[in-house]
């Protein structure tokens, strides 16, 4: 698993105030689309928070389940983020933010009978579509020309979608 640290703020370790584990799916199909999430105003790859002493592997399949209503098997964690943040999504938080990515292929379709959106998914008009993976960079800069995704998350976004063309050769 390729491992990158995001440090803007030039936080160090003692700075941090709390630690949020995360996972993140890049959930594609046999016709070269990725499904994306639209919530909160942004967009994003489907996934959530860590529950208390849950293992990454198992958060990334509920998180699939809640919100894609699908159940699906993962791998391994291709990529791992950190991001040492000052004010964490404007909470004014020193943060450790570590995201891990999973590439899931599957040709299920979403299935709202099973979704179990959290109170905030549910009270921002939680959607999800996919896009051509082959136009996924593209779709990112245009959503934030529009002012249509967080700036964070897009470059986020971004670096992930870079690092999967290398390491996958974009399949």
């Amino acid at each position: 698993m390729k491992e990158f640290i995001i440090n803007d703020d030039n936080l160090r370790d003692e700075d941090i105030e709390m630690k949020v584990v995360r996972v993140k799916a890049l959930i594609l199909n046999s016709m070269g689309n990725i499904l994306l999430a639209f919530n909160n105003n942004t967009y994003q790859f489907p996934g959530g928070h860590t529950n208390d002493d849950e293992e990454i592997d198992d958060c990334i399949k509920r998180e699939i389940k809640e919100e894609v209503g699908i159940d699906v098997e993962v791998g391994e964690p291709f990529l791992s983020i950190e991001t040492y943040d000052s004010d964490y999504f404007g909470t004014g938080k020193k943060v450790l933010n570590t995201i891990y990515y999973y590439r899931v292929f599957t040709d299920l379709e979403p299935d709202f009978s099973k979704t179990k959106y959290d109170e905030l998914e549910a009270k921002t008009d939680f959607n999800l579509f996919y896009v051509d993976f082959s136009h996924l960079e593209e779709f990112i800069v245009s959503k934030i020309d529009s002012n249509e995704i967080d700036p964070k998350i897009a470059r986020e976004m971004l670096h992930v979608v870079k690092e999967y063309n290398k390491m996958f050769g974009g399949e």
